[in-house]
């Protein structure tokens, strides 16, 4: 399905500054970008190269190069992230090894990677199929991805809760220039990720509300 509004438009720079106070504080940004990172040091970071596609300001990529990967690459739609993803680099010595760059994750042509990962993505995006197929087509070894819980209870509260989100964003549309989330059925992403070559490795809910999956080949 076509997205009701194209993401670019949105209000991501707001949060920004927001992410950077998180990122002085702890390792990760999001409590379930953690529990993500240990998953793939399971699946194997060590001398990997590693795409974080909606990278934020990069503190997923940058944790996985301390932990072992060889390099990391980020795409994300808001200048202001990716700008603060290279500070971050370089706060943390890591610059020669990590490049961040405005784009969407389901247009642009993204460069192949040992890993990729898309943490609290999916659930930006109306359409979940152009994410697929570019990731996807990217992707060698290691596929991962965090997206909200869409089945049973928690599936229904997500859905309720995104809802309630959204109609605030509709009200505040001066603000949120037609930013709406999404809860995304994961066992079609899931088909989709088996249909490419991929096995589970982990499949787990994560901080109440997030699904978290990892894939090898």
């Amino acid at each position: 399905m076509e997205p009701e509004h194209e993401p670019e438009r949105c209000c991501f720079d707001d949060w920004v500054d927001h992410w950077e106070r998180q990122a002085e504080k702890k390792e990760t940004v999001a409590g379930v970008t953690a529990h993500l990172l240990r998953a793939l040091d399971e699946a194997g970071l060590a001398g990997r190269t590693v795409l974080d596609v909606g990278c934020g300001i990069g503190d997923l990529a940058l944790t996985a190069l301390e932990r072992g990967a060889e390099t990391a690459v980020g795409f994300d739609l808001s200048s202001k992230a990716v700008e603060q993803a290279g500070a971050l680099a370089a706060s943390r010595g890591l610059a020669n090894r990590a490049r961040f760059e405005v784009g969407d994750g389901s247009k642009v042509d993204l460069p192949e990677a040992d890993v990729v990962v898309l943490n609290r993505v999916f659930c930006c995006y109306a359409d979940a199929d152009g994410l697929l197929d570019r990731s996807l087509a990217a992707a060698r070894n290691v596929y991962a991805f965090t997206t909200p819980v869409s089945r049973g209870v928690v599936g229904s509260m997500n859905r309720a809760w995104t809802g309630c989100w959204n109609v605030i964003y509709r009200l505040r549309e001066a603000k949120y220039h037609g930013f709406r989330t999404f809860v995304h059925d994961i066992d079609r992403i899931d088909e989709r990720v088996r249909a490419a070559g991929f096995r589970p490795l982990r499949r787990e809910h994560r901080r109440g509300v997030w699904d978290l999956a990892v894939y090898s080949r």
